[in-house]
């Protein structure tokens, strides 16, 4: 018997990989506290998760601000949604684009067909750190495009 995950998952970078090692179609998204978007976003990652549950994982990596992570996966902005089939990122979304953008992008990964059109949507610069607390309050890095 197999638990049908209707609600996004909520992880650390640290399960991430073990995550993606299963190879199931998944919805990533990568966000910080305290981000506004992130926040907008997280009805509409409640809403997909049900209406594809058992077709594709919704995760949600909450501490995205740690400096490797934001260097191994490229991010510049979060939310940052990556969209894995096969343990591939397949296409990527920078910003909350709304539900109709991410569903489109949802159903691309599940058939294969053709890619959807370039969504983007509000967001914020990730402002990224490296190694522990330095009881400095600024960020120790700051990563643009």
């Amino acid at each position: 018997m197999r638990a049908a995950l209707d609600a996004p998952i909520r992880t650390t970078a640290m399960v991430l990989d073990r995550i993606l090692a299963v190879g199931h179609p998944a919805l990533v998204v990568f966000e910080t506290p305290g981000c506004a978007p992130c926040e907008q976003l997280r009805p509409t990652l409640d809403q997909l998760a049900g209406e594809f549950r058992d077709r594709v994982l919704v995760v949600r990596v909450v501490d995205s601000a740690e400096g490797w992570l934001a260097a191994r996966y490229h991010l510049s902005f979060v939310p940052t949604l990556l969209f894995w089939r096969g343990g591939v990122e397949q296409c990527r979304i920078k910003g909350d684009p709304g539900a109709a953008a991410i569903r489109a992008h949802l159903h691309f990964l599940l058939t294969g067909g053709c890619p959807p059109d370039l969504a983007e949507g509000p967001r914020h610069t990730l402002e990224a750190r490296f190694g522990g607390p330095s009881g400095r309050t600024e960020p120790r890095a700051l990563l643009c495009t």
